[in-house]
């Protein structure tokens, strides 16, 4: 609770229904409130030397909004897609295995792609238009031949549907991240792709990354420890409190800056 926008009036009728004592200024109510909202939620506490101050965050939840319908739907369809593209790789498994081996890598892809724009984050969507670009350029490379990698299927497609088809997919991904609709997109990314880029950039010979990939946080509310130089007793007071506060227990007053 913030109790230093409270007026004295208010925080000394809570000390009075806390069955608190009441006198005192309003930095000794503040801190009386404190320590008796310690002591029903108790919480580990650092000791520190006299006269020293430590920052501490506190615990708080963070709660991620649902992705976007809009996103939902995209990414359905390209988990669809992706499975597609793995089972055409599998029919021409036993006939052009290089190729299908190509097609399968572009279905994983597509896959995983599909799974974080499911999830809300505009990775997924880059990483798909990323896939769709080397598929779009491989369709054309075997437009000729009967492959699992072009729809051209040995010509019997021409090679301005296969054009059409690439970029139409192309569009229909890019339309999220066009628009201004940012707020639909989760920030940073998930754990996992962190702890994938950081396996990645640790095996490879060049860096693969200018820094680790973190998830944007707000900053947390954070509250201050002090030891009475005195008695050496403990307690919290709000971090942006700025003053002369009271020891509870021997009196002594101590300055905060």
């Amino acid at each position: 609770m913030d109790y230093d926008s409270q007026t004295l009036v208010e925080l000394k009728t809570m000390c009075k229904d806390r069955g608190l004592r009441v006198s005192g200024s309003k930095a000794e109510v503040v801190i009386r409130l404190i320590e008796d909202d310690e002591s029903k939620s108790p919480q580990p506490i650092s000791i520190q030397q006299p006269n020293q101050i430590q920052q501490q965050p506190v615990t708080h939840i963070i709660v991620n909004q649902n992705a976007d319908l809009t996103l939902q739907i995209t990414g359905i369809g390209i988990i669809l897609y992706g499975f597609f593209r793995m089972g055409m790789a599998l029919l021409f498994s036993d006939w052009r295995p290089d190729q299908s081996f190509m097609a399968l890598l572009i279905g994983l892809g597509y896959l995983f792609g599909g799974v974080l724009t499911l999830q809300g984050y505009k990775q997924g969507l880059q990483l798909t238009l990323v896939v769709l670009s080397i598929s779009g350029i491989l369709s054309l490379i075997y437009h000729d031949e009967f492959s699992p990698l072009s729809i051209g299927m040995g010509d019997t497609w021409p090679i301005g549907f296969s054009v059409i088809c690439s970029g139409t997919c192309m569009l229909i991904v890019a339309i999220p991240l066009l628009g201004p609709a940012d707020h639909s997109f989760k920030q940073g990314s998930p754990s996992y792709l962190n702890a994938l880029m950081n396996t990645a950039d640790y095996v490879s010979p060049i860096p693969l990354s200018t820094g680790t990939i973190t998830n944007q946080r707000e900053p947390v509310e954070t509250k201050i420890v002090i030891t009475c130089p005195k008695c050496s007793g403990s307690m919290k007071v709000p971090s942006d409190y700025k003053g002369t506060v009271k020891c509870p227990r021997c009196k002594e007053k101590i300055s905060i800056e």
